[in-house]
């Protein structure tokens, strides 16, 4: 892996239903001027089951990054919004120091789902689960348990994603939130509960924040 921090460039596809074209432009604005990804937005039709049509999704961008050979890829739904903690350099060091650690899932922020957190690094945390895949980096080590997963209709991608490996981490404060477009295309509770995802996102950041607090005082204070 490279690296000169300034010349690196990360593959990453995108999830957009053909229907969905405001968000379709929401996240082209997202990556305009971010020269460190290489963006490519996988469009496809509209499955009568969302978690499925996901789970679809994701496998045929795991099989195109295999094809070439790909270190890392990173899975980008198109709800994903670049928080103010998001930094070139910042980010890609997380890869980095994630890669020489065997990670394979590293979310860039998650709206919950964890239940035990240990931190790793100044902004790098260890969970035993996460939701959300809307900003997510996928090492090569971890593309065949992809592909060999038999996915189940009543599956998440998220839960499965997070279930197949204990290799996850987070980074926080997150660099990845999700937008509410006020609907879901694969869970229900978002259709029916204003503001959820908002609310999943705030929780989560604030169970995570006092992990942080006490990391910085008792472990990476000097």
């Amino acid at each position: 892996m490279e690296n000169d921090l300034d010349n690196v460039q990360i593959p990453v596809y995108v999830i957009n239903l053909k229907e969905r074209t405001e968000r379709y432009e929401h996240i082209k604005q997202q990556f305009l001027g971010k020269d460190e990804f290489v963006v490519e937005i996988i469009q496809s039709e509209k499955n009568a089951r969302g978690n499925v049509g996901l789970w679809e999704n994701i496998v045929n961008i795991v099989r195109i990054a295999q094809n070439k050979e790909e270190d890392i890829i990173i899975l980008c739904e198109d709800d994903h919004v670049f928080t103010q903690d998001y930094n070139k350099k910042y980010f890609i060091q997380s890869i980095l120091n994630s890669y020489e650690q065997n990670v394979q899932v590293l979310s860039g922020g998650t709206s919950g789902g964890f239940s035990f957190v240990v931190p790793v690094d100044r902004n790098r945390y260890w969970v035993n689960h996460f939701w959300g895949l809307q900003f997510t980096v996928i090492f090569s080590s971890f593309f065949n348990d992809i592909l060999n997963y038999i996915f189940l209709v009543d599956d998440t991608a998220d839960d499965v994603i997070s279930s197949l490996t204990v290799n996850k981490m987070v980074i926080y404060p997150f660099i990845s939130v999700q937008r509410d477009f006020g609907y879901s295309d694969v869970t229900l509770k978002n259709h029916i509960n204003e503001n959820w995802v908002d609310k999943l996102f705030q929780k989560s950041q604030e169970t995570l924040e006092i992990y942080k607090k006490i990391a910085d005082e008792f472990i990476w204070k000097k």
